[in-house]
């Protein structure tokens, strides 16, 4: 039975990895380019919610929670557009391992700026800063298994979030212009859609669902530092390495699939092992099929 709490306790956070890898997954797929500032997108989102809650009395009021999981979004959101402009856009036409760098730059400067301001902001902490909410103590039982109430919320939320982003890339013209960028840019140029405006709105809903994530990340632990986005971005890697690059539905399976994973090294052997344990699923899977288990690419592009 307490497999059975660990798989549930997995399923239910694992949807959090999802978002992560989901906004990974739509920039590599319109750039064929992996954003390595991504993960601190997701810090600097998860600090914007956490600095609501904090001012505000979000340990009481779930008006102040929706406040601080729409300002988690709307950051992220933004920072992605920012990204794009000075990580990518300046190197369209630069080495593939130039925006890598510049990118990698932008994150450790995120991460260094919060961790000044973490060590002379008032209410932040130098380690771990609290993001207070009226989830903290929600819980209740499904038989013999206990079940955090923020693990439910969460799960829901992201289900949500999913099937909208899936509804908006199937069945929207941005969504078909997304696709077509995908498979072919220059093509895509040629056809008419502008593809400049595309990698803008793709930046800012991939990032703006990495803000969601920080923030539901955030409410779940209860605290943020300025190191989650690195643990987070390797785990995305992680996740879209073992789905195939540029499969979305793969990253939604495959978040899931790492959650439980987590969990139950986390829960049967120890909590330090469960990046080993992730990393050798991940070189058995590469071995195996090196496409990933869920590739949407035939070919790789130019």
């Amino acid at each position: 039975m307490i497999y059975l709490e660990y798989i549930l306790g997995g399923l239910l956070f694992g949807a959090t990895y999802s978002l992560v890898a989901i906004g990974f997954t739509l920039i590599f797929g319109v750039l064929n380019r992996l954003n390595i500032a991504h993960g601190a997108v997701i810090m600097v989102a998860a600090f914007a919610g956490a600095t609501i809650s904090l001012r505000l009395g979000g340990a009481e009021s779930y008006a102040v929670l929706g406040l601080a999981f729409a300002a988690s979004v709307v950051t992220g959101g933004i920072l992605g557009i920012v990204v794009r402009s000075v990580a990518f856009a300046p190197l369209r036409n630069a080495a593939p391992l130039a925006p890598f760098v510049t990118s990698a730059a932008v994150a450790i400067l995120l991460e260094e700026a919060f961790v000044q301001l973490s060590n002379h902001v008032v209410w932040f902490s130098p380690e771990f800063t609290s993001f207070p909410s009226p989830l903290e103590n929600l819980g209740f039982d499904i038989g013999p298994l206990y079940v955090r109430g923020v693990h439910v919320v969460i799960f829901v939320i992201a289900l949500i979030l999913m099937a909208a982003l899936q509804w908006w890339i199937h069945s929207t013209h941005t969504g078909m212009a997304i696709r077509a960028v995908e498979e072919n840019p220059n093509m895509a140029w040629l056809l008419g859609i502008n593809v400049k405006r595309i990698e803008i709105v793709v930046f800012a809903v991939a990032s703006a669902i990495a803000g969601a994530a920080g923030c539901l990340i955030g409410v779940s632990m209860g605290t943020v530092n300025p190191f989650m986005g690195s643990n987070l971005l390797l785990i995305g890697f992680v996740i879209i390495v073992l789905a195939g690059l540029g499969s979305v539905r793969g990253a939604m399976i495959c978040g899931l699939l790492v959650g439980v994973i987590e969990t139950t090294v986390v829960g049967t052997v120890s909590a330090s092992m469960k990046e080993a344990v992730l990393f050798i699923i991940l070189f058995a899977v590469l071995v195996i099929r090196p496409q990933g288990l869920f590739s949407a690419l035939e070919a790789k592009r130019d």
